[in-house]
């Protein structure tokens, strides 16, 4: 197949930057169908083919310095894990009105290498890049949502200054409820121990004499990190909203109409009605083979927090010698539709 036109990379979202590989830029075949059916944009994404497009960043990269941002501006998505982003996300893909991408790994590649290497001219140009061509769109009249992924919170005012426009909706638990959510299995405690380790929050929350931290109170320090991160950039742009994942997760539709209309690509109440009680809401949002609504989450939710008792009380122990010199905000300023819940 013809090798694309730089102005056909700049254009035609059926060529998707998957990544960065040394002095090129790796480009992926899509279209709107694949799109839809990639539930992540990493290596898990679905695309027409298996061949890869590989182009010089240096000439896309000033092409793309040279050439508009996408206007309107791409609605983001930042979260925490396991605070339903996944389902928020492919509940408003609407073809013709509003695309989503979920889980770039273009931007976790950058937010990781922020935090092991800084931010130096390489990060910002690739950045850069990677957030213009995110924010391409089969039609001018199409939403572009992209929902971030947990690294990506390290560097939101990095990505947010990259655009043009700055709608952002943050996804978030408090404290107590994270760490049900995170710690509930092996699998999870070593994604917290990964995570922890990847984005060097040790150098943030542990000191010589502490040692290496419990696998809670890392949990613990990744949620300060990220709240943190929350309200700050709350603080920068008032246009933010924020959402606790107990209001999506209680009341989806209330929070599926809120979202839309935040985004515009706004949807009536039958249409969102008719989303939540469909296949999307009673199966697993990351596998849609697997049944699962929200009142197996509450259940699961239930069990597994009177078997992190002593855990959780670990953490909150830990988190409040953290917190003392600068106290945490109650709640997340900005709620999308209804008030946050408390924090701690």
């Amino acid at each position: 197949m013809q090798q694309p036109q730089i102005s056909d990379l700049l254009d035609n979202p059926d060529f998707y930057l998957f990544g960065f590989d040394n002095e090129d830029a790796v480009f992926v075949r899509m279209d709107r169908e694949c799109y839809a059916r990639s539930i992540f944009f990493d290596e898990r994404i679905v695309t027409v083919d298996d061949d890869a497009i590989r182009v010089p960043f240096g000439p896309l990269s000033a092409a793309v310095s040279e050439a508009p941002l996408p206007s309107p501006g791409i609605g983001w998505i930042f979260h925490m894990a396991h605070t339903g982003s996944t389902l928020l996300a492919r509940a408003l893909d609407r073809p013709g009105r509003s695309l989503a991408i979920r889980e770039p790994a273009t931007l976790r590649a950058l937010g990781v290498e922020a935090r092991s290497s800084g931010i130096g001219i390489q990060f910002s140009e690739r950045l850069r890049t990677a957030v213009a061509l995110l924010g391409r769109r089969y039609s001018e009249s199409e939403s572009v949502l992209v929902k971030a992924n947990v690294p990506v919170n390290c560097i939101i005012e990095n990505v947010l200054a990259a655009g043009s426009g700055a709608k952002a909706l943050l996804l978030h638990f408090g404290l107590e409820d994270y760490l049900v959510a995170i710690l509930r299995g092996p699998n999870h405690r070593k994604w917290v121990e990964r995570i922890y380790s990847e984005l060097r929050l040790s150098e943030v929350h542990e000191s010589e004499a502490s040692g290496d931290l419990p696998v809670a109170q890392k949990a613990a320090s990744l949620w300060l990190f990220q709240i943190r991160a929350y309200a700050n950039i709350l603080g920068v742009y008032p246009s933010i909203r924020s959402l606790d994942a107990n209001i999506l997760f209680d009341h989806p539709t209330l929070c599926l109409k809120a979202a839309a209309e935040y985004f515009d690509c706004p949807m009536d109440d039958a249409e969102a009605r008719k989303i939540v009680s469909g296949e999307l809401f009673s199966t697993y949002s990351k596998n849609p083979n697997a049944p699962f609504d929200n009142s197996l989450r509450q259940r699961r939710v239930a069990e597994t927090r009177a078997g992190l008792a002593d855990e959780i009380l670990s953490a909150r122990h830990w988190l409040e010698s953290q917190n003392a010199e600068s106290p945490l905000p109650e709640r997340l300023a900005g709620p999308l539709c209804e008030e946050n819940s408390l924090l701690l």
